[in-house]
C-alpha cells in the first residue's frame, strides 16, 4: 500500500475533515476544525524539506502526532470529556495514514488511548482529561530519549566485546541509511571505533546525514555508494543497521538495501545488528496482518543525473518505470540480534516485558 502523497493525502484531509464533523454531529458540539494537525501532517509528509526535518524517521513522525495532541489539550474549549477522547482518536487516525511504516506513533497512539480509556473518560471532568493527555504525551516524549539512551549503552558495551573477542584495539563499523539509535551507540563506544562505513543512500541521501552527525561527533567516517560495499565489507567487523518496523516472526523492515548488505555479511559471518526501541514492534503481525510497505514518488531525484540526459519523456510515454520501494525485509537468520531498550532479546519479548503495565 502506497503512504499518503500528493492528491492521496488530500483525500485523507478531506476524510478527516468529515470524521471531525460526524464527531461534532454526534456529540451536539460545535469545535472549529484543527487545521494544525493538517499542518503537521503536511510536514510529516514532507519531511525531507530541511524545515521539516525534526519530523523525519519514525520518532520524529510520532513527535509531531504528540506536538498536535498537546496543541488540542491546549486549545480545545469543549465541556464533554467524552467527545473530547473521540476527537484524540480522530485526530491519531489522520495522522497515522500519512506514514504508513511508522510504528512508533502507531504504537505511541495506542498507549495514549489505552491509558486515558482505562481512567473512565465519560466519568471525568474534561479538564483533568486534558491533564492526563498531557501527562501522557509528555511520558512518551521523555522516553524516546530514554529508550535511545539504553539501547547506546547495550550495544555500546557489545561493540566493545567484539574489540576484545577480536584482538584489536579498534573495529570497524558499516551502517545504511539513518538512524538515531545507531548514531547514539557507535557515539557511545567512540573509543573503540576506528571508522564508519556509511552509505549515500540515493535517492534521498538520508546518509548523508549520519556522516554529519558522526564527523560532528568526533568520529571517521567512509562515505560509499551503496555499489561500494561489494568491496567495502571486507574491511567491516561488524553490521549496526537501524528499524522501521519488527514482525511478530522477527522479520525486520528497513531502508531498502539493507537485505543486500546482511545477505553479503552473512557469507563471511559478520554480525549483523538491528537497533530499534519497542515503538518499533509491529503488533498487528501478532494477529496476521502485514506491515505496510510505503512508496514514495521521489522520479525528480531519481532522474537527475550529471550526464543531461532527459528521460521524463520516457516516463510519460510508460517505457520508464520511476516506482520507488522505499523499504525492504530482513528475516531472523541473517542477523544475530534485535537490540532494544530491553536489551538483546527478540523484539515480541521485548515489547511486552516493557509495556506490559497498558494491556
Amino acid at each position: 500500500m502506497k503512504a499518503a502523497s500528493g492528491g492521496e493525502l488530500e483525500d485523507e484531509i478531506d476524510e478527516f475533515k468529515a470524521s471531525w464533523k460526524k464527531n461534532n454531529l454526534a456529540h451536539g458540539a460545535d469545535e472549529p476544525f484543527p487545521d494544525y494537525v493538517v499542518d503537521i501532517g503536511m510536514k510529516i509528509k514532507n519531511f525531507m524539506l530541511p524545515e521539516n526535518r525534526i519530523y523525519q524517521g519514525a520518532l520524529g513522525n510520532a513527535k509531531g502526532m504528540l506536538e498536535a495532541l498537546t496543541r488540542y489539550a491546549d486549545l480545545s474549549t469543549i465541556i464533554d470529556s467524552a467527545k473530547f477522547y473521540d476527537n484524540i482518536g480522530v485526530i491519531t487516525d489522520f495522522l497515522l495514514k500519512v506514514r504508513l511504516t511508522s510504528q512508533v506513533p502507531l504504537n505511541t497512539s495506542y498507549f495514549i488511548l489505552q491509558k486515558l480509556g482505562k481512567l473512565n473518560p465519560p466519568t471525568m471532568l474534561v479538564d483533568d482529561l486534558k491533564v492526563a493527555l498531557r501527562a501522557e504525551c509528555k511520558h512518551h516524549l521523555d522516553n524516546y530519549d530514554t529508550a535511545r539512551e539504553k539501547i547506546g549503552k547495550h550495544m555500546g558495551a557489545r561493540i566493545i566485546d567484539r574489540c576484545e573477542e577480536y584482538e584489536q584495539p579498534k573495529i570497524t563499523i558499516g551502517t545504511h541509511c539513518h538512524s538515531g539509535a545507531v548514531i547514539n551507540a557507535i557515539i557511545n563506544a567512540r573509543d573503540k571505533v576506528q571508522q564508519v562505513v556509511v552509505t549515500k543512500t540515493e535517492p534521498e541521501q538520508q546518509g548523508m546525514l549520519t556522516a554529519k552527525q558522526l564527523c560532528e561527533a568526533g568520529i571517521k567516517v567512509k562515505l560509499i555508494a551503496l555499489e561500494q560495499y561489494g568491496v567495502e565489507f571486507r574491511r567491516v567487523n561488524m553490521f549496526l543497521f537501524g528499524i522501521d518496523a519488527v514482525s511478530i516472526e522477527g522479520i525486520v523492515l528497513n531502508k531498502s538495501g539493507t537485505r543486500m548488505i546482511a545477505t553479503l555479511a552473512k557469507t563471511k559471518d559478520l554480525p549483523v545488528y538491528f537497533l530499534g526501541e519497542t515503538y518499533k514492534y509491529a503488533r498487528g503481525t501478532l494477529y496476521g496482518g502485514l506491515v505496510k510497505t510505503e512508496r514514495r514518488d521521489v522520479t525528480d531525484s531519481l532522474i537527475s543525473n550529471r550526464q543531461g540526459i532527459d528521460l521524463r519523456k520516457f516516463i510519460d510515454s510508460g517505457l520508464l518505470d520511476t516506482n520507488f520501494t522505499a523499504f525492504d525485509t530482513t528475516k531472523a537468520d541473517l542477523y544475530n540480534s534485535i537490540v532494544s531498550e530491553q536489551g538483546f532479546m527478540p523484539m515480541h519479548d521485548a515489547f511486552e516485558r516493557e509495556w506490559r503495565s497498558y494491556f
